[in-house]
């Protein structure tokens, strides 16, 4: 990990790091710090990441797309339990947080980036403007546990042993119970069926410590991920308006597909749902 310049003191990769194995979650090692030189030396957690694994699946080879979303479930869970006594119990227990502050920027920086800069409109009406900052709100009176944050198929490596492994943990924090599943089971990149995610959703739960209600942690999902396939939008609308990074284009039309599908299907973003259609969003 190269920081670009030298540093001084312990960098918060290194605490994050520390959290995560003191949980026995699957992360990469710190092998050294090397402040003057400003970088990291990290394990190397291999090339297949969990988006190739289930291209594999999908051909008929290797683990079964089954068993790897199962894994990678129970991987968040882990993080959800064990990852939130950790880090309780370090120096970051205060925070930082995937808190109200942080999800209206989130939806102020989708407007500005997605709306504006990649779809090339004025802004958003006062209508969405105010279902947006709803979900924002909704999104961060959820339960908070320990988050990855960025938990999905492209951040989740399989090893030679089977098991999936964590990078990008730069970004973990407190954050909404169901974030980080939701991040996996709306994953931009990949495809799930909505039978499966039910099912997935049904096994996250059950790993839960005095598992919440099915239809409390089915509502809170739906809320978090379409928080986040928003926030995903203002991303991809960032990487590819003003980075000129053209290999997110390709992201786009499936979060739009499932905003349109999944938002009406919920009385808490209906609202949200009829603003983005009326401002012609999708």
């Amino acid at each position: 990990m190269d920081y670009g310049s030298p540093f001084e003191g312990e960098t918060d990769d290194v605490r994050l790091a520390r959290i995560f194995e003191r949980a026995a979650l699957p992360v990469a090692r710190v092998l050294d710090v090397l402040p003057e030189a400003g970088c990291l030396l990290l394990e190397d957690l291999g090339d297949v990441t969990l988006e190739a694994a289930l291209a594999r699946a999908e051909r008929g080879r290797g683990i079964l797309r089954s068993d790897l979303y199962r894994a990678a479930v129970g991987l968040a869970a882990s993080i959800a339990t064990r990852g939130t006594t950790s880090l309780l119990h370090s120096d970051r227990s205060a925070g930082p947080a995937l808190d109200e502050e942080r999800f209206l920027f989130e939806m102020r920086f989708f407007v500005d980036n997605y709306v504006v800069r990649f779809r090339g409109r004025a802004g958003a009406s006062p209508g969405l403007a105010s279902a947006l900052e709803a979900l924002a709100r909704e999104a961060a009176s959820h339960p908070r546990v320990l988050c990855h944050r960025d938990f999905h198929s492209r951040n989740l490596m399989l090893q030679q042993d089977g098991r999936l492994a964590m990078v990008d943990i730069q970004d973990a924090r407190w954050g909404p119970d169901t974030y980080d599943v939701a991040s996996l089971l709306r994953d931009a990149y990949v495809d799930v069926d909505e039978r499966e995610v039910i099912e997935l959703l049904e096994v996250y739960r059950l790993q839960r410590p005095g598992p919440p209600g099915p239809a409390a942690l089915r509502d809170r999902f739906h809320v978090v991920a379409a928080q986040r396939m928003i926030k995903a939008l203002g991303t991809f609308g960032y990487q590819i308006a003003v980075l000129e990074r053209s290999r997110y284009r390709s992201a786009v039309p499936r979060t739009l597909e499932r905003l349109a599908r999944l938002l009406p299907t919920h009385d808490s973003t209906r609202a949200l749902a009829a603003a983005l259609e009326s401002d012609g969003i999708y």
